[in-house]
């Protein structure tokens, strides 16, 4: 089994997380610890690019309620991207996306949050 990861990088004031992997427990751990990371740095705009993670399962959406907790509770957003479409309308109907709205891409999910295209840059 391929082992999770959350690459990070930065644009101005929002961060993207790129999941790469199966989102189960261990996957939800390493994105709920990511954001708390990055929540002592002082960001508090997130976008979740799901693109190279198909499966979430339901420990996985467990964590990334406590995602979205901790980033409400710290006066944050967070966005979610590139989701398949059946885990778009699993968390549609849990209600989530009241909290984290889907964006088709992460580059519109980016624009929505800047109101701009220039922003891409890496840093870490």
């Amino acid at each position: 089994m391929e082992k999770f990861c959350v690459d990070v990088r930065y644009s101005n004031d929002v961060v993207i997380f790129q999941t790469q992997g199966y989102i189960n427990d261990l996957g939800g751990e390493t994105i709920e610890k990511r954001c708390d990371d990055v929540l002592q740095e002082g960001y508090r705009k997130f976008i979740i690019n799901f693109d190279n993670s198909p499966i979430i399962n339901s420990m996985g959406i467990s964590f990334l309620i406590g995602v979205i907790d901790r980033i409400n509770k710290a006066e944050g957003s967070v966005y979610f991207s590139n989701l398949t479409a059946s885990n778009s309308e699993v968390l549609e109907l849990m209600g989530l996306t009241k909290f984290a709205p889907i964006f088709r891409t992460e580059e519109d999910a980016v624009h929505h949050v800047l109101g701009r295209r220039d922003w891409m840059r890496r840093e870490q």
